[in-house]
């Protein structure tokens, strides 16, 4: 009998998909005493414009893999959605075609590791005040570079956003802010309490997750795991981090392959959310704030530019290497796709330069990168300069210059 379901949302990541499934089959859950847990995967294709049927089959062929690995003709079960209704809408609809006791929320971009899914499970079973458990995140399969976790958003985050758009050294002490906060979480060695959750991937008690309304299906893509945050907290609940719990996450390709509606549900998400959780007040903290960001007379006033020194190292299909001023016995690289680095993925590395392996390359998207690196041999971060890169290779192959030669992103990260 199942006992464990691996809830899965799919949306133009055939690929992805069908590797997270393999990956799964191999590192699957398990019981208590170690033997292997019966367990379902079920897929809710959202709809996805990409209909390929090479890549199609290559989830089915998965699916059926499992179903004969788990001996259940219901253990691999993919379900052809007749909308796009949304991430939160898809999970659910997921979530009630599954029978396990044990849900684990997954994208379709991730990669089951060894041991990763007993050690969440084993955390769960033990601390009764655990609401949910998350792993920690990388983006790449060597673990070398670190996912920063999330940021519960609240109004004063929403200020944060403008009076950085028009101060420079406001956002610089509040990225050293969220760098410290990234760091206790990448370095933890023991459990962690977290203020929010990713959704990329988390395991929760079937019965825990009903009692606190499931998924909110208002959010057509993203703040659902904000919103579900604040309601395990609101619970009485913990939101924990298992330190020995490895996730490798690639990183919003479903998003990446249809850029204009993401961008668009993504406001719609964010406006049902401050207004849901902060009523009239969050409505017009997000007008204002909207307006004082894309103002034009006040254009002039922001300060939306690189802190000095800044290295441009151009459009490229070419690894990028920072030539760093001083040789550091240990330094922290952020890579973020803003130039105002309030969610940026952390590389650790010594000496006088930094380059991504080539396993790490090969996880790259064609898209405009920022990396600010900070000295760390002395204790305190000292900040070393910032640089830009366009990369244009896209997951391992080289990419077109794109029509008149403009790389996208040239801006510099003004806020939207």
């Amino acid at each position: 009998m199942t006992e464990l379901s691996v809830l899965i949302v799919n949306y133009n990541s055939w690929r992805e998909c069908a590797q997270a499934i393999a990956t799964l089959r191999q590192h699957g859950p398990t019981r208590p005493d170690g033997t292997p847990m019966p367990f379902e995967v079920i897929v809710v294709d959202n709809k996805s414009p990409q209909q390929f049927p090479k890549v199609i089959e290559a989830v089915e062929r998965e699916l059926q893999l499992l179903c004969e690995q788990q001996g259940d003709d219901k253990a691999g079960v993919l379900i052809l959605h007749d909308e796009n209704g949304g991430y939160s809408k898809g999970m659910n609809l997921a979530l009630s075609h599954s029978r396990g006791k044990w849900i684990v929320v997954s994208n379709p971009d991730v990669l089951f590791g060894e041991g990763m899914l007993p050690n969440l499970q084993r955390y769960l079973e033990n601390d009764a005040q655990a609401g949910i458990v998350v792993p920690k995140g990388f983006w790449d399969t060597g673990h070398a570079g670190h996912l920063p976790p999330n940021t519960l958003p609240t109004l004063g985050d929403v200020w944060a956003e403008v009076i950085g758009a028009y101060s420079s050294r406001f956002r610089i002490r509040r990225v050293k802010r969220l760098l410290k906060r990234w760091q206790a979480a990448w370095q933890a060695e023991q459990p962690l309490a977290l203020p929010m959750m990713s959704g990329c991937l988390f395991l929760v008690e079937r019965d825990y997750f009903e009692s606190i309304g499931k998924f909110d299906e208002r959010y057509p893509l993203y703040y659902e795991d904000a919103d579900l945050s604040v309601a395990i907290i609101k619970s009485g609940r913990t939101i924990t981090q298992v330190p020995d719990a490895h996730l490798v996450h690639f990183v919003n390709r479903s998003g990446m392959s249809d850029l204009e509606t993401m961008w668009a549900r993504h406001k719609e998400s964010r406006g049902k959310y401050y207004r849901k959780w902060y009523g009239v007040l969050g409505k017009l903290t997000l007008s204002l704030s909207n307006w004082l960001l894309k103002n034009k007379t006040l254009a002039r006033f922001r300060r939306i530019h690189p802190r000095e020194p800044y290295v441009d190292l151009g459009e490229t299909a070419k690894p990028p290497k920072l030539k760093l001023p001083r040789k550091c016995e240990r330094y922290l690289v952020l890579m973020s796709l803003d130039l105002r680095f309030f969610l940026a993925a952390g590389i650790y590395g010594s000496g006088d330069e930094w380059t991504p392996t080539k396993e790490s390359f090969d996880v790259f998207v064609n898209a405009n990168f920022f990396f600010c690196v900070f000295d760390l041999s002395n204790g305190e971060p000292e900040f070393l300069g910032t640089w830009r890169y366009y990369c244009m290779s896209h997951l391992g192959h080289e990419v077109p210059r794109a029509a008149g030669g403009k790389a996208s992103g040239e801006n510099g990260g003004e806020a939207s």
